[in-house]
């Protein structure tokens, strides 16, 4: 007697064969069009049909009312930072201000705006020596580094556009510097503000070959223990870093991003009044340009297998692989498993490693997962003068833009399957 096999699982708008011929057909026209030099927009337009169609047959959430069904939040597809930094030393006293603008733009359409500032003060000291333009010098430092922002949420690009025009001007160091004059302009009142603050350390050397060229390399470390986020609804984050050792071992993802260096990892805890609700985990790594990401992946444990390659690589540049974590505290279950973590240094050495395994299982079980492959451009600039007349001193400026793009994303919900979010994609 034979076995009946089941048909196979429908995917969304499954194929039918009509479908599979036109997909062919504007294959053969984008190549056509390619060949004789089409237009850029029409060319763009049929690429964009063809890869939805691809969509539609692989099951992926192919527009923004499947994301919506399916309980999806909107991606982000493009962030723009900029960074301006005023820093100054007297002796072995070191101050610093900064001021940052963020505007990053969700795949609804929606957009935000966020103007923070930023102070630091510490400790600074160095060695060194120069005569006839050969010699070396070697400097450390470490102090305090606190955090206030603000945050406005816009329906649309261009009226975060038109916000930024108005505003941005009056955020930079001179524009503050303006608001204190008498009737000085200010933003309104923002949808959320947060603080932040924590500890840095820092450390460069130096050294002059010859009269003209020097050679010099820095590195910076910030810990920010502690940050709050509050919303215009009254929900309050709390958020802190944790380091890599202990990202890696909670859960696939999280550990499979730390196979490529992802370092620390920012755990947030939502709540509502008194009551938590939510807990997200975030990480990123760097990943070479030729990095390739997962592509349909049936179980985690599969998932997990794409992200951490064959090979272990050192971090590269031009791309940023990102994920996120969020676990739903109000099941009594999940709130269970992440109590008894933030509880662990009151248990028993030999349970330590059972309740971290036990946050694992929940994250795995019943988190829902958001992955991302992006672009990332950057540019820096600066200026800085050091000075010893009797006493030392110096002063530095410096200024950060930074453009991240989505290039592919992908969802999990609970219970659900992986999918890639072709809605996130600018069509």
């Amino acid at each position: 007697m034979g076995v009946a096999v089941p048909p196979p699982r429908p995917v969304a708008g499954q194929a039918s064969a009509e479908y599979v011929a036109l997909l062919a057909v504007v294959c053969a026209v984008v190549a056509g069009a390619a060949a004789v030099g089409s237009v850029p927009p029409i060319a763009a337009h049929l690429a964009g049909a063809v890869r939805h169609g691809i969509c539609l047959v692989a099951g992926g959430i192919c527009t923004p009312r499947e994301a919506r069904a399916a309980g999806l939040a909107p991606c982000l597809i493009e962030a723009r930072a900029k960074r301006e930094r005023l820093g100054g030393r007297v002796l072995v006293v070191k101050l610093g201000r900064g001021d940052s603008l963020l505007v990053q733009r969700r795949s609804d359409g929606s957009a935000s705006v966020s103007f923070a500032d930023d102070g630091s003060v510490g400790g600074s000291v160095g060695l060194g020596a120069q005569i006839g333009g050969n010699g070396a010098s070697v400097r450390g430092g470490a102090g305090v580094h606190f955090t206030a922002g603000r945050t406005w949420e816009f329906p649309d690009s261009a009226s975060a556009a038109r916000f930024v025009r108005r505003w941005g001007r009056t955020e930079t160091l001179t524009g503050e510097l303006r608001g204190l004059w008498p009737g000085g302009a200010h933003p309104p009142r923002p949808d959320s503000t947060f603080k932040e603050g924590g500890l840095y350390s820092e450390f460069a050397a130096g050294i002059g070959l010859k009269p003209g060229a020097h050679a010099e390399a820095r590195a910076e470390l910030g810990i920010v223990p502690l940050g709050r986020r509050l919303d215009r609804d009254g929900r309050i984050t709390w958020y802190h870093r944790v380091d890599g050792e202990i990202a890696g071992r909670l859960g696939l993802v999280l550990g499979a991003l730390q196979r490529h260096d992802a370092g620390e990892l920012v755990m947030e805890t939502t709540f509502d009044g008194d009551r938590a609700v939510a807990l997200r985990l975030r990480t990123a790594a760097r990943v070479h340009a030729g990095f390739a990401p997962p592509g349909p992946a049936t179980t985690l444990t599969d998932l997990a297998a794409r992200l951490r390659g064959d090979a272990q690589e050192p971090g590269g540049a031009g791309r940023r692989l990102e994920a996120e974590v969020m676990l739903d505290l109000t099941d009594p279950a999940n709130r269970r498993a992440l109590r008894d973590v933030l509880h662990i240094a009151g248990a028993r050495p030999a349970d330590w490693d059972d309740r971290m395994r036990a946050l694992a299982d929940r994250l795995d079980a019943d988190a829902a997962v958001d992955v991302r492959v992006l672009r990332v451009g950057r540019a820096e600039s600066g200026l800085s003068a050091e000075a010893s007349v009797g006493l030392g001193f110096g002063v530095g400026y410096e200024r950060t833009e930074e453009l991240r793009e989505l290039e592919r994303a992908w969802s999990i919900v609970p219970g659900g399957s992986w999918r890639e979010r072709e809605d996130c994609m600018p069509h």
